[in-house]
């Protein structure tokens, strides 16, 4: 059985149009399936919570963008009966990135109704100290690039300019506002051998599942969602001129061995900070924490990639 969950409102409305071509064409191959086209924020881990009960296998497709699938994802109880399938129709797509799937809605579902390669995906955990926890499946991370995710997020014009494919601007504005008023803060990260490393004047640090987030930044070129590690980019000790010329090589993965760029493997790790700083998963926001732990769920999630 196949159970589709449509964002219709992704991609500047895109995700609509597509939803209408794949329906078609569902119809027309009479494949037997469900639909549940969102209507608001939330709905779509309220779905994936009660898919999660069903006791036979099925393949869940999402039709919609990386926010739409970190609610998919975050809502399974568990991804023993879960084969998943992508339909990208977002703006960011990191996720239809890092894993070089079909970007083309036909081919896309005709490669899930006869799926010929499955990978098994690893799915991070972010858990504050108070035991809230929330999956991600591209990446999650504390300071900058968490800080540009809330301020393009309630920044009112975002909504506005995803209409004219101009919503990228409201990141870049976000960016440079964050990155000239946004203090520097010390890190102390713990990993899962025991080691501790500290960072006295830390920007950001991203852990990171797949090579991409934010739209195409390639923070982690050699992330492996199929290893049992993550990698962590963690910048620190740069000056903000600094900062802004060498974002622009994180696009090509150009940023990899510049001074001030660390990269780190590791299974979990602890996050400690010297504030409370904003901390994403997948672009949403998961609060202000001054601690915070990373660390893969316990199952792994079937994932249709050709």
């Amino acid at each position: 059985m196949y159970y589709f969950v449509v964002n219709p409102v992704s991609g500047c409305g895109k995700g609509k149009k597509i939803w209408n071509t794949i329906k078609k064409e569902l119809d027309q191959l009479s494949v037997e399936y469900e639909a549940f086209l969102l209507r608001q924020k939330g709905e779509a881990r309220t779905i994936a919570a009660s898919l999660s009960a069903l006791t036979q296998p099925f393949t869940l497709v999402v039709v919609g963008g990386d926010g739409t699938l970190n609610e998919v994802i975050g809502g399974l109880s568990s991804f023993i009966n879960v084969t998943l399938g992508c339909i990208p129709t977002g703006s960011g797509n990191d996720f239809v990135r890092g894993l070089k799937l079909e970007k083309d809605p036909l081919t896309a579902l005709h490669q899930i109704l006869h799926p010929q390669k499955l990978r098994r995906l690893k799915i991070g955990q972010t858990i504050s100290p108070s035991g809230c926890r929330s999956a991600f499946c591209v990446s999650s991370g504390i300071g900058f690039d968490a800080a540009v995710c809330n301020g393009a997020y309630r920044s009112g014009m975002k909504d506005m300019l995803n209409w004219f494919h101009l919503g990228k601007l409201v990141y870049t504005g976000t960016a440079l506002k964050q990155l000239f008023t946004s203090r520097l803060c010390p890190m102390k990260l713990t990993l899962d051998d025991g080691q501790e490393l500290v960072y006295p004047h830390a920007f950001f640090a991203a852990v990171m599942n797949l090579p991409y987030e934010g739209g195409g930044f390639r923070f982690a070129p050699d992330a492996d969602p199929c290893s049992d590690r993550f990698t962590l980019c963690i910048a620190e000790g740069l000056s903000k001129p600094r900062i802004l010329s060498i974002l622009p090589l994180a696009f090509s993965g150009r940023h990899v061995g510049k001074p001030g760029i660390h990269l780190i493997t590791c299974k979990r790790v602890v996050i400690q900070t010297g504030h409370p700083l904003c901390v994403h998963t997948d672009g949403e926001i998961f609060g202000f924490h001054e601690e915070v732990t990373f660390e893969a769920h316990p199952e792994r999630l079937n994932v249709i990639v050709a």
